[in-house]
């Protein structure tokens, strides 16, 4: 029986609708290595069985599966491909709703219109708390894990030592999203002998008075939460000198929350304006 004669990179590339270039990128990220390198010259060479995978991961691209999501793919037993990749259309659908329902914030926001129908923003005083925090540097597609996560190990850090004073809270230090990581600050009041210990830090968090806006599950989803932001920034700044950064702040049972219940405050801390006579 004769065995097929191997194809060089170039007949390779058109024989798949791959270029040249993808080639050397996958084979460089493991994802197909040639049936043979020339050690001398360092051409590739290519077995035409490498045909059928090579076509396959230029359909995942196209299908936008990160490349490493693709390796996790190929090393995946065939009968079992079809569930991951029903995992990553799924992943799709929902960036595909996302997108769509920021751009239609946008322009609402742009039309000077209110995107979304909010409680009425309210006020209140929040005295001087002595916080457990961890700071994190997170993209948007983490944020949600790093909270949950970092929220977990500084309730069981307090709970340890001494004993949960308060609501819980998130402030947002700089901007997160596909491309700026924050950073946020986790937070968990506390009372008692807490000491600090690995990642975790202690500090004062300052009193002030805050604009807060509460939220059911639905208006906590990205992006309708940007709604709130804006209202609570709005009615800070029409009332006074914004001082320090908005945080989300989680006092009520998220888990346990009904539909249309609140689980959490979007609130920005504020200096009043002086009352003038």
């Amino acid at each position: 029986m004769t065995t097929p004669a191997r194809m060089t990179i170039g007949s390779f590339a058109q024989a798949t609708g791959l270029s040249a270039k993808a080639l050397r990128l996958y084979d460089d990220l493991g994802l197909l290595r040639p049936a043979q390198v020339d050690p001398d010259s360092g051409y590739r060479r290519y077995d035409p069985a490498q045909l059928t995978d090579a076509r396959l991961i230029g359909l995942l691209r196209r299908a936008d599966l990160p490349l490493n999501d693709i390796r996790l793919l190929l090393d995946t037993p065939a009968p079992e491909r079809p569930a991951a990749l029903r995992a990553h259309l799924a992943r799709l659908d929902h960036l595909h709703r996302e997108r769509r329902d920021l751009t239609l914030y946008l322009i609402s926001r742009l039309q000077g219109e209110t995107p979304m129908t909010l409680p009425p923003v309210q006020t209140r005083f929040q005295p001087e708390q002595n916080v457990a925090s961890l700071p994190r540097h997170v993209f948007v597609a983490d944020l949600p894990a790093a909270i949950q996560g970092g929220m977990q190990t500084l309730l069981d850090h307090v709970a340890a030592q001494g004993t949960v004073a308060g609501a819980p809270f998130v402030i947002f230090h700089g901007e997160v999203n596909a491309d700026s990581d924050g950073p946020i600050e986790i937070c968990v009041p506390y009372g008692g002998p807490v000491t600090p210990g690995g990642d975790v830090a202690l500090r004062v968090e300052p009193a002030h008075h805050e604009a807060f806006v509460a939220l059911t599950r639905e208006q906590f989803e990205f992006p309708q939460i940007l709604a709130a932001y804006d209202a609570t920034c709005a009615h800070a700044t029409a009332h006074g000198t914004c001082t320090l950064r908005p945080r989300e702040v989680y006092g009520y049972d998220w888990d346990g929350a009904a539909p249309g219940e609140p689980v959490g405050d979007v609130a920005w801390p504020y200096e009043p304006a002086p009352v003038t006579s």
